[in-house]
């Protein structure tokens, strides 16, 4: 039958497709949430009518995608738990797609800047006196003279995210954290390829600095310009024309 028909091909969905199905409906619909234990394999098995393996691969793809812990043990301890690692899987699956979409780096910045710019405008008018102090002690604790490229580079990705937290907007948080997890492995290798790398990370403690003052003395639209300068200045001058 041809496609002008207005009939298309049905899409055979698998046992274990549908036992995931379930999970996300309960998650969806709020029943089932971060911390709640799901019933066990055997208990499962009775509750849908499916086989032990088709739960088993559900379970699996659950955890792969950092929906799921997996737990060991029997009776009332046995049974996986929903987690909160989302993000993380997140930041995996987004690296993949990036990978297999040709997306260029250029526009993964691009789209950095427009959530990080978001995240500072908020922070300038959400932060409290306890957000700043976190945000000045990060800065402080990435002085290079005191941490490895590798520790500065962590460092850095908690004190964006914090701006991000402090917005009050969890899906930035999100978001942007999955952003920098996608292309962690990228900034770690610019990093170990800069010559004098410690004199390039003073350089970013002093401009994380200023988007912290802009921050506290409530300066939404400097604080944006800064952030950005920030981001598109290292790209510039450490990522722009490498493979």
């Amino acid at each position: 039958m041809s496609a002008e028909s207005g009939w298309s091909p049905v899409r055979k969905v698998r046992t274990h497709e549908q036992v995931i199905a379930q999970i996300q409906e309960k998650i969806l619909d709020g029943e089932l949430r971060v911390g709640a234990r799901l019933p066990s394999e055997r208990d499962l098995v009775e509750a849908l009518g499916v086989g032990r393996s088709s739960v088993r691969e559900a379970l699996r793809s659950l955890e792969a995608m950092g929906i799921i812990e997996a737990q060991g043990g029997s009776g009332r301890d046995s049974g996986s738990i929903i987690s909160g690692r989302s993000t993380e899987a997140l930041g995996k699956l987004l690296q993949l797609h990036v990978a297999l979409a040709g997306i260029e780096l250029e526009e993964l910045i691009d789209v950095r800047v427009q959530l990080e710019r978001h995240a500072v405008t908020a922070a300038s008018t959400q932060r409290t006196d306890d957000d700043l102090a976190q945000l000045r002690t990060l800065v402080e604790a990435m002085q290079p003279a005191r941490v490895s490229s590798a520790e500065f580079n962590e460092l850095d990705t908690e004190f964006h995210v914090s701006i991000a937290r402090v917005s009050g907007n969890g899906l930035v948080v999100t978001l942007m954290q999955a952003l920098r997890d996608a292309v962690k492995a990228e900034m770690v290798r610019a990093f170990t390829a800069i010559e004098d790398w410690r004199t390039v990370g003073e350089r970013l403690v002093a401009e994380h600095s200023g988007i912290v003052d802009a921050i506290e003395a409530g300066r939404a639209d400097a604080g944006a310009d800064l952030v950005e300068e920030h981001i598109r200045a290292f790209y510039r001058d450490q990522l722009a024309g490498r493979p």
